[in-house]
């Protein structure tokens, strides 16, 4: 089980998109999930959310095994955050998913404080008019100080690190993004936050990949665990798919 560490499944579309690959991962999901597949108007995005929640339902059986991918069902909470409705199984699992075009990951683990975001990197972005509408002050003040690339980086990481946290707590948006502030260096990820924000700052974990030079990920780990959960990277199960 995954109570002592994050499981990270991470894959790249290119490299195992194909009309088999589709249909198998496609009988995977439910019926109420082939439904909102087959409402994406553009082809890709509908292929997206297929790899994607079928990855879901594989990496939870690969972390518990005496489960079919085909039996996990969902709810949601609150928020709208996804969780496992059944089965039950010897240890409660949880997850987070995250798509961007070309890329699905997910993460599961026995915290529920855990969470995921994985971004397509556009240079097309102009990241200090965004953060001006969206981030915190700091972040903002760290972005004038950058040249291009390195503030259009910066800026994928800060969105990445945030939208994770966000995932952790469960907020969807609900949070304002400038409620808090990410601070990236070498040698640590640290968040900040506004004094009416009932969170401690030590609670928090974070880390930066790029699984590709088109994408951003970063995890969110508000498990408490000393030093933050190891975290466990598996390239997609993807020959599970297939049988």
């Amino acid at each position: 089980m995954a109570d002592d560490r994050i499981e990270l499944f991470v894959g790249l579309i290119e490299t195992f998109d194909a009309p088999d690959t589709v249909d198998a991962c496609r009988r995977l999901l439910s019926v109420d999930e082939r439904g909102r597949a087959d409402r994406f108007m553009f082809e890709r995005h509908q292929r997206q959310y297929i790899f994607a929640h079928a990855m879901l339902r594989l990496a939870l059986s690969h972390v518990a095994p005496d489960v079919a991918p085909t039996d996990w069902s969902f709810a949601a909470g609150r928020y709208g955050r996804p969780f496992i409705a059944s089965p039950k199984t010897s240890s409660t699992l949880h997850f987070s998913l995250s798509h961007a075009d070309g890329c699905v990951a997910c993460v599961v683990s026995g915290h529920e404080t855990v969470g995921v975001d994985v971004e397509t990197v556009s240079r097309r972005v102009a990241p200090l008019s965004t953060a001006l509408r969206f981030f915190a002050p700091e972040e903002v003040e760290t972005l004038r100080g950058l040249p291009e690339p390195a503030a259009t980086e910066r800026f994928f990481d800060y969105w990445t690190l945030k939208e994770a946290y966000l995932k952790a707590r469960g907020f969807g948006l609900n949070l304002p993004l400038d409620a808090f502030a990410m601070q990236v260096s070498r040698e640590a990820i640290e968040i900040s936050f506004k004094p009416d924000i009932a969170d401690d700052p030590e609670d928090w974990r974070f880390s930066l990949c790029s699984p590709s030079p088109s994408h951003r990920l970063a995890i969110a780990d508000g498990s408490r665990a000393t030093g933050g959960l190891p975290i466990t990277r598996n390239a997609w199960p993807l020959q599970e798919a297939a049988e």
